[in-house]
């Protein structure tokens, strides 16, 4: 039998990876249910011409154009955006953003959770003689 330390120790692992869960829980709802999105981060870019007496060669620059900061196969690549489609693809980066920060919070809740089992896994483990 644990010592009553023990066992309340033991009652506050269990109360918080039940709060753990629960928050578990609601972010792997929101996660169940995505609407539209497009991969990369919503941009605009400013830009220079060739024009030797422009006014962009002076500090002034053309723009702002609407982009998507896309990483592909680890290589950040810009994709610029139809002005027709901006509204769209503006809300649906918006949406892969939001998404992303979701797994990566299940990830970390599931990470702190482990540890916390790993915890009372400690307490109970017996070597065998």
């Amino acid at each position: 039998m644990k010592d009553k330390k023990i066992m309340e120790r033991l009652s506050r692992i269990r109360q918080k990876i039940q709060q753990l869960m629960e928050k578990r829980g609601k972010c792997i709802d929101m996660l169940l249910r995505p609407k539209p999105m497009v991969i990369g981060s919503f941009y605009e870019v400013y830009k220079t011409c060739s024009k030797s007496n422009c006014c962009c060669m002076k500090g002034v620059k053309h723009g702002p154009f609407p982009a998507l900061s896309i990483s592909i196969e680890g290589k950040r690549k810009l994709k610029m955006v139809r002005k027709k489609d901006l509204a769209a693809v503006k809300e649906k980066a918006k949406e892969y953003q939001s998404f992303q920060q979701g797994l990566a919070m299940a990830r970390r809740l599931n990470k702190e959770i482990d540890c916390l089992l790993e915890e009372i896994k400690k307490e109970f483990l017996e070597e065998y003689k």
